[in-house]
């Protein structure tokens, strides 16, 4: 770590589906959601829409799975609706940590490796994981959402530009670690060097990427390669 910690001042993680394992869950909370309207049955072009979509920030995901199937209600109360569905079951099932995070994250704290949470989610659902994850041990107050940045998701870099801004870095200090392809053009946009957390969606974009883990016991190692 000490190898690192001469040339990487900072780590970014995005939040679901790179430090805590919700994919699942907004897959089924988007089909969830659907069913209400009446659409049980998806055909292949519906499907393919919605990973194209997949992981561009709730507001964003909602709004055009709004006008593709053509549902009617405000905007804001379907992303309620959403939001809701999904944080149910989180409550019933609980939400966990990717394999290796949480003693790789204490490795950063206790070598002074600044860190910081980049997340395409909106603030209620991130205040809801503050509460039910204890993010706050993690990250402090280091912690931003679609909210920080006027709803500019990713792909767009003012996420990952924000967060090393409040981290006081330049890109070339920061890597961070992602799990969309959003979030691979993001850090990209913004200069920074990306590791991918692997997982079945990804696994045939990750030439987008710097490198690439199945979890963050092999973090450490992978960092080295890429610095």
């Amino acid at each position: 770590m000490n190898l690192i910690k001469n040339k990487i001042k900072a780590i970014i993680f995005d939040m679901d589906g790179t430090i805590i394992k919700t994919g699942n869950i907004w897959k089924q909370a988007t089909k969830d959601f659907l069913a209400i309207y009446g659409f049980y049955k998806l055909n292949n072009e519906q499907k393919t829409f919605l990973e194209s979509i997949a992981s561009t920030g709730l507001k964003n995901t909602t709004t055009q799975i709004k006008n593709k199937f053509g549902i009617q209600g405000n905007i804001d109360e379907l992303i309620a609706k959403k939001a809701s569905i999904a944080q149910t079951y989180m409550k019933k099932n609980g939400v966990q940590f990717i394999e290796g995070f949480e003693n790789f994250h204490k490795k950063l704290q206790q070598h002074q490796i600044s860190t910081g949470l980049a997340t395409n989610a909106n603030l209620k659902t991130l205040n809801f994981l503050k509460e039910k994850i204890n993010l706050k041990n993690f990250f402090g107050n280091n912690m931003y959402c679609l909210e920080h940045v006027k709803y500019m998701a990713k792909p767009n870099p003012m996420l990952f530009l924000h967060t090393i801004e409040k981290l006081k870095v330049k890109p070339e200090q920061c890597i961070v670690f992602e799990d969309s392809v959003a979030g691979f053009e993001a850090a990209k946009k913004a200069g920074i060097k990306c590791i991918a957390i692997k997982n079945e969606d990804n696994k045939k974009i990750l030439h987008y990427v710097d490198g690439s883990i199945e979890n963050y016991n092999e973090a450490e190692e992978e960092i080295k390669k890429i610095i």
